[in-house]
């Protein structure tokens, strides 16, 4: 049970938890007004602007891969691809319809590019991931 926790931890609520550090130390937080930022506690220590701007949206989605991982428990079915599919795709969307005025936001290049490394990244680790945690889950049983 240990491990399950730990993979958890380590692949969906680390990613998410450091992404929104990033983010709220160095951006700030809109709570009311999306032209006001509170709280950019550390945006007087320059971070570069990936660091700073595109990490945090690719540590999302690698965590929105990750827990979809963990809830289809690896099942390679045909439902599992669509809902990673899906996520992949609403992500490069975002920024397609950000640079189309559709949604508010600024079209970046560079979050394509953090999308990109993050589903390479948790490709790269699936493979790993699928053997250790759910081959661990299958001898509890």
């Amino acid at each position: 049970m240990k491990k399950i926790v730990l993979k958890t931890l380590l692949h969906t609520i680390v990613p998410i938890l450091f992404g929104t550090i990033i983010y709220a130390l160095w951006r700030g937080l809109h709570f009311i007004d999306a032209t006001e930022k509170y709280f950019p506690l550390l945006s007087s220590a320059k971070l570069p602007d990936w660091l700073q701007y595109n990490l945090p949206d690719g540590l999302w989605l690698y965590a929105l891969l990750s827990a979809i991982t963990l809830v289809w428990k690896g099942n390679s079915s045909k439902h599992f691809f669509a809902w990673m599919l899906l996520a992949i795709i609403l992500s490069y969307l975002t920024e397609v319809f950000q640079a189309l005025h559709f949604i508010p936001g600024t079209f970046d290049w560079k979050d394509l590019v953090a999308y990109s490394f993050a589903v390479l990244f948790y490709a790269f680790h699936l493979q790993n991931f699928n053997q250790q945690f759910f081959t661990f889950k299958k001898r509890i049983k």
